[in-house]
């Protein structure tokens, strides 16, 4: 009996629409409540117990973001770290991984199975060589450091991701290329990157996006605000006294809006672009 009852509950169409509403609330919870906050007053966000809706709206902590403190700076210096961290990689993993695709030689598996296992390291364990090496290189406190540490972070993903697209390639429209004239890394520059482009964009844009949010390594390599990101700017809200939580809400706000929009955008390419290389045609 008790069988049947969970067996019909589950069998029910309204069952995956209720799991898929709990599920979203849990998830959207932490940014609704940071969306209000952004809104409320400085004196209200101390307020206990806590509003779930601003009981006074006002748009005075994302005045004091952008007109009267270094956030700009600091998301300027974002966007030179990820789009400078997002151009090594593309470039370097998409020859390697064309490379590992098309001219296999012997130890080329042993090398991708060396690329995985460098992310099997938990990151936080490679502070202490890192810091060494870049201070030894007077590396520290630099946009060029961020961007190799990023690059070290973000680079075998890549190689992994454009290579299973590589691999499903129909090699027929290389062989006609260089028929037609065109060297090998003609036929990779002209043929297949403008026909990969969408798997390409997905690499790309995840690259920018994880870039973008990595924290730990942009608080210990960096110590100005001309170069720290976003991530480690936000703190600027945090004083010895009084965290100001509006500000810090807006600042959170202001910070996720483009990557939202830019992935609400480009969301069915990403899809198509990570599924690309999962069915062999």
């Amino acid at each position: 009996m008790i069988r049947r009852i969970i067996t019909n509950i589950l069998d029910h169409k309204l069952t995956a629409y209720i799991l898929l509403v709990i599920v979203l609330s849990i998830m959207l919870a932490p940014i609704f409540f940071t969306l209000s906050t952004s809104f409320k007053t400085r004196e209200e966000t101390f307020r206990w117990p806590p509003t779930y809706l601003p009981q006074n709206p006002t748009l005075e902590a994302y005045k004091e973001v952008l007109f009267r403190s270094p956030i700009l700076k600091y998301i300027r210096n974002s966007l030179i770290i990820a789009v400078g961290t997002t151009a090594i990689v593309m470039i370097g993993g998409l020859f390697t991984a064309y490379g590992l695709s098309h001219y296999t030689f012997k130890g080329s598996k042993i090398m991708l199975i060396i690329f995985i296992a460098t992310r099997i390291i938990p990151p936080i364990s490679l502070l202490v060589p890192f810091y060494i090496i870049m201070s030894t290189l007077k590396l520290i406190n630099t946009y060029f450091c961020l961007m190799i540490v990023n690059t070290f972070l973000w680079y075998p993903f890549a190689v992994w991701m454009l290579k299973s697209f590589f691999d499903k390639f129909p090699k027929e429209l290389i062989d006609a290329a260089i028929v037609d004239g065109c060297n090998r890394t003609g036929a990779f520059i002209r043929i297949v990157v403008p026909v990969s482009i969408i798997g390409i964009s997905a690499v790309a844009i995840i690259t920018f996006l994880w870039t973008w949010n990595e924290f730990l390594y942009g608080m210990i390599f960096t110590n100005t605000r001309d170069v720290q990101p976003i991530t480690v700017g936000a703190h600027y809200f945090v004083g010895d006294e009084l965290v100001q939580w509006d500000s810090i809400a807006a600042t959170a706000i202001i910070t996720a809006l483009p990557g939202i929009i830019f992935f609400s955008i480009a969301q069915r390419a990403i899809v198509k672009g990570l599924t690309a290389g999962a069915v062999k045609e």
